[in-house]
């Protein structure tokens, strides 16, 4: 097997063809290097090359170089984080009190205290809404900015007619300048067992548009991406012998010696290299290298580890990254699909983590100025029932009504958008959905959201029919 960056690097005289073919076609998670770099060439649309075309669009129109999504995979409960109903009956309200934050009118669960000092900072949407009752077809709506057309079932089973995830769209319209990935999810994608859940893939676009998966466990010591093999301490100009291999295999392969698609094969492949070369990714992949305060800050658990990550792949180039919460989370795999015990999980392992690893990931980027240029999201599929069911202590899915967060880049803080009912089941004010949600990152990342795009048989498609959430940006 062919060692990419072991301590010996083969000659090319010693490689057979099968050896060759894997260098010239190294996947990544469906992302082939030779495809790196060559999605400007085919991007369609760009962005506005002007303040006064950005403003043109509207507010916060392109203010976001850059974003990152954080996925309380499994719905995270209104009543108990974001949108608490003290005056409630408790079999609605909880079992939990309310603190202030740094808003005097907006009051959030007494386990967010982190995020509550920054809640000056963040624009709260308590009006999202759906009609998927699942995990599936709900994340696929809040990725795509479509519903899933197929059953409960059906969503377990990546095709290449789904429409793509947003960031899959972001790849090929404007993925950004530089070597890195422009789509990262972190570390796992949200797959059941023997299936590949729909939405999380570039869908109809096809695989040269699929994300980047890190894989492994941030949290260990030693973590580094499973499908890149970066040695931290190795010279990076030995990958470049690389380039001489490629070109042996396109020598060999008789209807690739001349013309344009030889060229281009050639030229994709060498700034494909980049990304393992490059000294800003591979340290950035590395989190042997950051120190332990900063590492313990975000928290050593899986989500916190995965955030920190998240936020230095940003740093390297990639323009949005997906970090998912993952049911191995913790040392009771609570996840936050809470149908029971919701108010133990909830309080020991749920909203600690993600509390800790947002206020780590926002005063981070504050205090480097990158939180200007930076979209910061925490979102899930869906929230949790009002009532709670009293034999389990849990709470249901509910897509009736759930809450999004949203922070840099240009969003007004301190303000919330629509309302919920005095029990917290339904929209009251200003109802709002997954693809007004979409349509909401694209604006900000400077991509029109109604922009026509084209599949694998040059069929058109829309990226979403929703608008972006009014009053947020300046």
């Amino acid at each position: 097997m062919l060692s990419l960056l072991g301590p010996r690097f083969p000659t090319a005289n010693g490689l057979t063809r099968r050896e060759m073919i894997r260098v010239g076609g190294l996947s990544m998670s469906g992302v082939a290097l030779s495809d790196l770099l060559a999605r400007a060439a085919s991007a369609g649309p760009k962005r506005p090359d002007s303040e006064s075309q950005a403003t043109k669009r509207g507010p916060g129109f392109g203010k976001a170089k850059r974003c990152i999504l954080l996925y309380l995979s499994g719905g995270h409960p209104q009543h108990d984080m974001f949108d608490p109903k003290p005056d409630a009956p408790v079999e609605i309200r909880g079992e939990f009190d309310t603190i202030a934050t740094s808003v005097p009118s907006i009051r959030f669960g007494e386990h967010c205290p982190l995020s509550a000092k920054l809640m000056d900072q963040m624009a709260l949407i308590r009006s999202m809404n759906h009609t998927h009752n699942d995990h599936g077809r709900g994340s696929y709506w809040m990725f795509t900015g479509a519903m899933y057309p197929g059953s409960v079932p059906d969503v377990n089973s990546m095709s290449r007619a789904d429409m793509p995830h947003l960031g899959s769209c972001m790849s090929k319209i404007a993925p950004g300048q530089g070597p890195m990935f422009p789509f990262i999810i972190v570390p796992h994608r949200m797959d059941v067992a023997g299936g590949r859940r729909a939405g999380q893939f570039a869908g109809m676009l096809g695989p040269k548009y699929d994300p980047m998966l890190t894989g492994g466990n941030p949290n260990d010591d030693n973590f580094r991406l499973e499908h890149i093999p970066l040695v931290p301490n190795e010279d990076p100009t030995v990958i470049r012998r690389r380039v001489g291999l490629v070109n042996q295999l396109n020598q060999q392969v008789e209807y690739l010696r001349d013309g344009a698609l030889a060229q281009s094969l050639k030229d994709n492949q060498s700034k494909a290299l980049d990304v393992v070369g490059s000294e800003s990714v591979r340290r950035a992949v590395d989190l042997s290298v950051v120190d332990a305060e900063t590492r313990e800050r975000y928290g050593r658990n899986l989500f916190g580890q995965s955030v920190l990550l998240g936020r230095r792949l940003l740093q390297a180039g990639t323009r949005l990254v997906q970090c998912n919460w993952q049911r191995t989370q913790g040392k009771n795999g609570f996840a936050w699909d809470t149908h029971w015990n919701n108010f133990t999980a909830l309080k020991e392992e749920l909203i600690p983590a993600y509390d800790r690893a947002f206020y780590a990931l926002m005063t981070d980027l504050a205090a480097t100025g990158e939180l200007a240029e930076t979209l910061v999201i925490v979102a899930s599929e869906f929230g949790r029932s009002p009532k709670v069911t009293l034999k389990n202590g849990g709470r249901e899915h509910w897509p009736e009504l759930y809450n999004v967060l949203f922070a840099g880049a240009g969003i007004q803080g301190g303000q919330t958008y629509g309302a919920s009912d005095k029990l917290g089941g339904y929209p009251a004010e200003n109802p709002v959905g997954p693809a007004d949600f979409v349509a909401t990152i694209y604006h900000m990342l400077g991509i029109d959201p109604h922009t026509e795009l084209h599949d694998q048989q040059n069929r058109p498609f829309q990226l979403t029919k929703g608008d972006p959430f009014p009053l947020l940006m300046s």
